[in-house]
């Protein structure tokens, strides 16, 4: 198997903010490339923690129960953090998750929204005057609820 070698030598820091019936693809999709680039690297690429808004465990859509590593409240500062959402969002969108994005987002150095995250950065304000998608299941109402978020009917943004 080749090696490849990279230059930097400081890990890129992943957060993983899990919420109940979080969308266990979404997760896999984003670790196990970095799980491939850990390997197939001469060092580890990257370092990734799961993260809740209490630490414990949280359940995805398909009942894949995932253990943890902090409370949003007690997290390390991360260069990426992924705010993974799926069904039931909307019981997610309360003052204390808003609060919460709001505050870590002041620390990472990007924050995605993966599935229905994007609903519940919008819902803090954090994508104010931007571009956004979200599943497409729910994008019409992600349009009508935030008018100050362009909406796109696109993968990614």
């Amino acid at each position: 198997m080749q090696k490849w070698s990279i230059q930097s030598h400081t890990p890129v820091s992943v957060g993983f903010l899990l919420f109940e019936r979080f969308s266990n693809m979404c997760l896999a999709n984003c670790v196990e490339p970095m799980r491939a680039a850990n390997t197939l690297g001469d060092r580890q690429v990257y370092d990734w923690a799961f993260v809740g808004l209490n630490q414990g465990v949280v359940t995805s859509s398909s009942q894949l129960s995932v253990l943890t590593d902090y409370a949003i409240a007690d997290a390390p500062q991360f260069d990426y953090l992924f705010v993974i959402a799926s069904y039931d969002y909307d019981t997610h969108d309360t003052p204390a998750t808003r609060r919460a994005l709001a505050k870590v987002s002041t620390s990472c150095k990007v924050m995605i929204g993966l599935d229905t995250g994007a609903w519940l950065m919008a819902s803090a304000g954090l994508l104010e005057h931007k571009r956004a998608t979200v599943h497409w299941d729910i994008l019409d109402s992600f349009s009508e609820r935030f008018l100050n978020v362009e909406p796109l009917r696109e993968r990614m943004v």
